[in-house]
């Protein structure tokens, strides 16, 4: 994989910071920083973490910035899910975002969908109840809820509703 590291130039300037004040701050060269915003160099671990620190971030997002400098488009999918909802889904580099209609009655989980992710939905209008773990959790418009995937859950369409159910990979 290679990396594009002039993403530095750009978070080095939202923050307002100068080469050189950067430099005072990590701890690591002006001349090595510079080389790394122009794409020189190969630096190692520890001056990345130095520098993802400094600019608060972690490492983790600062590699995967440099890793995709351009946006990643995606198009929708449409599906049926809890037995009879309409389900309008983008699938953004491994989050997986859902828009749902759902008719009073509709109820299930859509397993197929699931990884080891973290879920999250949002009802914008009607009436949803969450189950999970046995708990449960009335939704009304504006009421948002996240929980584990892997974790038994089901939903309840309660009167007609319309949410957004976001899957999302688990922060490492």
């Amino acid at each position: 994989m290679t990396y594009d590291f002039g993403v530095l130039r750009e978070l080095r300037k939202r923050k307002n910071l100068t080469i050189n004040k950067l430099s005072a701050l990590c701890g690591v060269s002006y001349v090595a920083l510079s080389k790394l915003e122009r794409n020189h160099g190969n630096p190692e671990l520890k001056t990345l973490e130095r520098i993802a620190k400094s600019m608060g971030i972690s490492v983790h997002h600062l590699l995967a910035m440099a890793a995709r400098q351009q946006p990643i488009l995606s198009s929708e999918k449409t599906c049926k899910i809890l037995g009879k909802a309409l389900c309008r889904y983008v699938d953004l580099d491994g989050t997986r975002v859902f828009l749902v209609r759902a008719p009073k009655g509709a109820c299930g989980d859509a397993p197929e969908f699931h990884n080891d992710d973290s879920e999250r939905c949002f009802v914008l209008d009607g009436q949803v109840k969450v189950t999970v773990r046995g708990d449960e959790y009335l939704l009304k418009p504006g009421d948002g809820l996240v929980w584990d995937s892997v974790l038994d859950h089901k939903y309840d369409v309660l009167e007609p509703a319309t949410f957004v159910a976001v899957l999302s990979p688990k922060r490492p």
